[in-house]
């Protein structure tokens, strides 16, 4: 399988200066999103103009969508054309945009609309499926080539249409869905890839899922799990610790605040508060959300150098017939 990259979505404090953080923990790849301008100028202003890594800018279509809000597309492409002309000062930096897609319904009716398939709810996720491409064909025809995004629920005849004219493209699955239909649908998307020997680059959206990373052949993928699953008192560990890590297994996942009753660090196995200990990490640092975050990253970081080891000598092949959608 071809190497992946991870992506790191969200900002260590809202943008701006706060992104050195991430630089000096050893990031390489980041998300911007277009709605929070902030991350993009934060991520720039403190990166070196020989440093290597990729940045993927985002239209945040979902973060408005969630606020009931509209991104006006001229605008976008601008954003897009400026943030293009600003990535030439680093001569070591590559930048991929993300189409303006369309998200069909409403919030909390995604989980419905892919459930449920009425015509009703078809004729909706078809309708955004549409506009989305037209979005993306207008990218096109003003310069930018980007990222189009094939969402959980589509007819694959989508997914036709922009392998027509892209080299890369997104696949997102339904964040409401249960995992298992998620996974599902995301091995229906590469076996259909697979079995049309058709060559293109895939990113995959929100994917964090640890044997989801390991099982399909991404190019890259991105997550801002480490930022929020640190803002609620939660860290990902590698077994064996930082010391000795496993990434050939799932981290250990847990509550390290002593705000959540029960489910504190005080109340893990000895062995893990040791070996957390013996990595430099004391019980006092483990109550600031930077200590969490700076866990989560580093756990990311292994996993992405140990995944590219993995994938180097592993091939990919679909494991069923699972037919399409």
């Amino acid at each position: 399988m071809k190497p992946i990259k991870l992506y790191f979505a969200a900002a260590w404090a809202g943008g701006g200066k706060g992104e050195a953080n991430l630089i000096e923990a050893g990031i390489k790849n980041k998300l911007v999103s277009y709605v929070y301008p902030t991350q993009l100028e934060g991520w720039l202003d403190n990166l070196s103009l020989d440093a290597e890594g990729c940045i993927m800018v985002d239209s945040g279509a979902f973060t408005a969508w969630s606020k009931g809000r509209q991104i006006d597309l001229q605008a976008y492409i601008q954003y897009t054309h400026e943030a293009l002309e600003k990535i030439t000062a680093f001569r070591n930096q590559k930048m991929y945009i993300v189409n303006l897609d369309v998200i069909p319904g409403r919030v909390g009716e995604t989980h419905a609309l892919n459930s449920n398939r009425k015509q009703e709810n078809l004729d909706l996720i078809e309708e955004a499926a549409r506009e989305g491409y037209k979005n993306m064909r207008r990218m096109i025809k003003e310069g930018i080539v980007p990222i189009h995004v094939f969402h959980q629920g589509e007819s694959f005849r989508w997914l036709d249409k922009m392998l027509e004219y892209l080299p890369y493209i997104g696949i997102s699955p339904a964040n409401d869905m249960p995992s298992m239909a998620r996974t599902r649908w995301i091995e229906t998307v590469f076996e259909y890839l697979y079995k049309e020997r058709v060559i293109v680059d895939t990113h995959g959206f929100a994917v964090t899922n640890y044997n989801t990373l390991r099982t399909f052949p991404w190019t890259s993928c991105d997550a801002a799990s480490w930022r929020i699953a640190a803002g609620m008192g939660s860290i990902n560990y590698p077994k064996g610790g930082f010391t000795n890590p496993d990434y050939g297994c799932p981290p250990f996942t847990f509550n390290v605040s002593a705000r959540t009753a029960g489910k504190g660090v005080k109340h893990m196995q000895p062995l893990l508060l040791q070996k957390l200990e013996e990595d430099g990490y004391t019980y006092d640092a483990l109550q600031t959300w930077q200590c969490r975050a700076s866990i989560n990253v580093r756990y990311l970081l292994g996993l992405e150098n140990w995944l590219n080891e993995y994938k180097a000598k592993t091939e990919y092949t679909p494991r069923t017939n699972l037919g399409f959608i």
